[in-house]
């Protein structure tokens, strides 16, 4: 077994050294200028974000509440996937920033076109690093994250004492459609808790017009029956002579799919889903007619491709920034560290509010997550054209 492993690590060893030779000699030392200040970034951030995120929050329910230490540490390791998929474009930047800053602040990139080398050759290295990161927060936010916060919320209502099931939900909206797409059925919960839902509303319609409605306190799904059961409700006979009449039961079976179940069981938060449940929840919520809920998620889906892309944005703005910048004196860190700040609060205030016009639908959803991208990307050439 050990021979295995020793054979396996001397292969990729192997590999490692034939990838480092062929990556040209100026890249190897770009890359190697890049590196270091991009993981002191990164861990600084990290840091940040579970420090500001999760770990205040843990100490002080591990002091005022019954949460062991063990479950907390526990809580904040899971935790860490999610917060890197924020932390790693937000260090691409810092990290570019601060590596062409000292290279420019030396004059070395002065001697690099001196030499007849182009800006657009020296920040390859930089785009490589970029599209690195951008792969590797992709796969954080899309294969480790979601499953890892699951996990993390089983875990901490584990550490309280409380059920650690999760599925908790509000307001679970549903409409059933015939074949020709006419409403059949609107379903309405005010939350979903303990497999069950609660507080319902169901409104019949036939002929587009309302025929009855079925007010309830608890309806569970019957398996077996393949329908739901109410309990303790009241059902209105609607007239078409707009005269009603009301009959209470303890319980009725009511002849409805599976639909609301599937749908309150779609986690609220889509950091929780990767991109193939993205994609079976949108389908549903375009089944049930939730055209609010489908459009959120239409732009949450976009956003899994744009916010690990940030990262190829900001290594190309980071690095074409740094090496504009006037030669300063002494102060290249402390001037990276204020303009990587300033770029992050313009990039994401710019972001939301694209997300926000895509999300009540006044832009298209695709348009909304991928014109920040394309505003900075085109932002980004320029700087370069004007550096050339």
């Amino acid at each position: 077994m050990i021979n295995n492993k020793l054979k396996i690590f001397s292969l990729v060893n192997k590999l490692l050294k034939k990838i480092i030779k062929i990556i040209p000699l100026l890249d190897r030392w770009l890359i190697s200028e890049i590196l270091p200040p991009l993981i002191f970034a990164a861990s600084s951030f990290i840091v940040l974000c579970l420090s500001f995120g999760e770990l205040l929050y843990l100490i002080h329910m591990v002091i005022s509440s019954p949460l062991p230490w063990t479950i907390a540490i526990e809580v904040l390791l899971l935790k860490l996937p999610g917060y890197l998929t924020i932390a790693l474009p937000m260090a691409t930047l810092l990290g570019c920033l601060l590596a062409f800053s000292k290279l420019n602040h030396n004059s070395e990139v002065k001697a690099l076109t001196s030499l007849g080398i182009s800006y657009r050759r020296i920040l390859l290295s930089a785009i490589s690093i970029g599209l690195l990161m951008s792969l590797i927060t992709f796969s954080f936010s899309n294969y480790i994250a979601p499953n890892s916060n699951l996990k993390s919320e089983s875990a901490f209502r584990r550490g309280l004492g409380r059920s650690s099931d999760i599925s908790y939900k509000k307001d679970i909206i549903y409409s059933q459609f015939d074949r020709e797409r006419n409403l059949e059925t609107l379903f309405y919960a005010k939350e979903y808790k303990d497999n069950a839902m609660h507080d319902l509303t169901l409104v019949d319609y036939e002929n587009g017009n309302q025929n009855r409605l079925i007010i309830a306190k608890e309806g569970k799904w019957v398996k077996e029956k393949e329908s739901w059961l109410l309990i303790n409700g009241s059902m209105f006979l609607l007239n078409k002579d707009q005269t009603s009449s009301k009959e209470n039961f303890s319980e009725y079976s009511y002849n409805l799919s599976y639909g609301p179940f599937m749908v309150a069981q779609i986690p609220s938060n889509s950091n929780n889903m990767s991109l193939t449940q993205a994609y079976n929840a949108l389908k549903l919520y375009n089944l049930s007619g939730n055209l609010k809920e489908e459009n959120r998620l239409k732009v949450r889906i976009q956003e899994k491709f744009t916010v690990p892309l940030s990262c190829l944005v900001f290594s190309i703005i980071g690095s074409t920034l740094a090496i504009r910048k006037a030669k300063t004196s002494g102060s290249g860190q402390s001037l990276a560290f204020g303009m990587s700040i300033i770029l992050i609060l313009t990039y994401y205030t710019v972001s939301f509010l694209f997300s926000s016009l895509g999300v009540s639908g006044t832009l298209h959803p695709f348009i909304a997550a991928w014109t920040p991208v394309g505003i900075f990307l085109v932002g980004s050439e320029y700087l370069i054209r004007q550096s050339s």
